[in-house]
């Protein structure tokens, strides 16, 4: 048989009446407060706290390594974190340099104070740089000296690496003759 014949056998019939949709009695505001009741901890005002940042900056200080990517990832999040806090009210954009730069060890702060150094030279050194300027100052560092900062103390001090010079070594001119001095008759 084919599905047409069997079509016409199996025919459904309702015994009682279908369900019409309920009126809706909430708007999607009430709908959204209810599903984040939840799921506690899901609410916007509980997002980020001033622990979550401090975490951040120690957690990028223990790393133990300094590339461009873990400083692009450390700028990216602390920037998210502090965008949230200061518009919840939760912390002052004043502190906002302070606590970008804590989470900087120092051995990359040194040359990144030097470079602002010579990008602003009419800066107070009691005033602190902007968060963009240190990031912008630190990733222009890293992204030429990726060897440079691989191996750093989980303190966050560098740990005495630094590229070594090349050897200088000494080239002999192609049409320079050579002496014997082993005494063996070469030819």
């Amino acid at each position: 048989m084919s599905v047409k014949e069997y079509k016409g056998e199996f025919t459904l019939t309702a015994t009682h009446d279908e369900p019409k949709p309920a009126a809706c009695t909430y708007t999607y505001e009430e709908w959204k407060a209810e599903i984040f009741k939840l799921y506690p901890g899901s609410e916007s005002r509980d997002r980020y706290t001033r622990n979550n940042l401090e975490t951040l900056i120690a957690d990028f200080l223990s790393k133990g390594t300094l590339l461009q990517a873990s400083f692009s990832q450390y700028h990216h999040e602390f920037q998210k974190i502090v965008k949230w806090l200061v518009d919840n009210g939760k912390m002052e954009r004043s502190s906002e340099k302070e606590k970008f730069q804590h989470g900087i060890p120092s051995s990359l702060w040194v040359r990144i104070a030097w470079h602002l150094e010579i990008l602003y030279p009419l800066h107070h050194p009691d005033n602190p740089y902007k968060v963009e300027e240190m990031f912008n100052a630190g990733d222009w560092y890293l992204k030429g000296n990726t060897t440079a900062m691989a191996s750093v103390l989980p303190t966050g001090r560098q740990g005495g690496i630094l590229p070594a010079p090349l050897p200088q070594s000494a080239t002999v001119p192609v049409n320079a003759k050579t002496t014997n001095t082993s005494g063996a008759d070469s030819g």
